[in-house]
């Protein structure tokens, strides 16, 4: 279900606007702070030098006000803080933080780090509580995940037959290739999955900068599939053998989605079957 203007969620646990956990002032997604490289003074000279800058992770405090409309007693409060401390449980995996601004919903992703009410009202049925969530990927995405799937190019129309050049032969290529937009202000990268038969696929994207493309020197058969990220640079065969040394990036390197505009996606192989497909997801993102 589609969070309503200032709603926040954890873990399937909606805070905020018509919950019992009522957001207050400091909810702060949108902070950032800068990671350096290296940041040491300069060994022959004044001063200091920098290399390489990111950013660093974020950490999102998240004030609340907990307290259980239908229960407001200290038993309807811990009913409610039970729901929270639920929902910010240390998580072996990256989880969702998603909040709704303008109508449009966010997501982080990272680890729940904090839960700390202040039990002197508890008694009362009500606290404040403090909750944390450290995004280990700084970037903003969209909640929306866009996905597309195309096959291999084919063509048709056109003669087939021995001709004397020169000669116009009219054929359309068909599939193969579809546009891509990343609707944010940040470069973000694809999570692709290619499905066999297929021999020797490859992807490429074609942007204003140039044209990145992944070549996979191995052949699919029907059944098995290929996991891609190219922002962590991975490959795995059905999900768990790593084929990274089975992969190599020509052109502009690994595919990433220019911000702000559109760029298009071609699947290619060795051989056409028309079984092939490539499935495309990604996420628009800001800083």
């Amino acid at each position: 279900m589609p969070l309503a203007e200032g709603q926040i969620q954890v873990r399937g646990l909606v805070m905020g606007p018509g919950t019992m956990f009522e957001t207050l002032r400091g909810f702060d997604p949108w902070s950032r702070q800068a990671r350096a490289e290296q940041g040491d003074g300069r060994a022959w000279g004044d001063g200091a030098w920098s290399g390489a800058e990111w950013t660093a992770e974020t950490v999102v405090p998240i004030p609340l006000r907990v307290k259980n409309a239908a229960d407001r007693t200290p038993g309807g409060w811990v009913a409610a803080h039970q729901l929270l401390a639920e929902a910010f449980a240390p998580s072996h995996e990256d989880l969702e933080l998603r909040w709704c601004t303008g109508g449009t919903e966010y997501v982080l992703f990272g680890r729940p780090r904090m839960v700390e009410p202040e039990v002197a009202t508890a008694p009362a049925g009500w606290t404040y509580t403090r909750a944390a969530f450290v995004a280990l990927d700084p970037t903003v995405y969209s909640g929306v995940e866009h996905s597309v799937s195309l096959g291999l190019p084919s063509t048709i129309g056109g003669l087939t037959v021995p001709l004397t050049v020169p000669v116009t032969v009219d054929a359309t290529v068909i599939a193969g290739r579809v546009t891509v937009t990343n609707a944010g202000r940040k470069a973000t990268g694809l999570r692709l999955r290619i499905d066999g038969p297929v021999p020797e696929p490859r992807v490429s994207l074609l942007t204003d900068a140039g044209t990145a493309t992944l070549r996979f020197w191995l052949t699919l058969t029907s059944g098995q599939w290929l996991d891609i990220d190219t922002a962590a640079r991975t490959v795995y065969l059905n999900g768990t053998a790593s084929r990274r040394g089975l992969t190599s990036a020509d052109g502009g390197g690994w595919p990433i989605l220019p911000p702000g505009g559109d760029a298009e996606l071609a699947f290619d192989a060795a051989a056409y079957n028309a079984s092939a497909l490539l499935t495309a997801f990604w996420r628009d993102a800001w800083h």
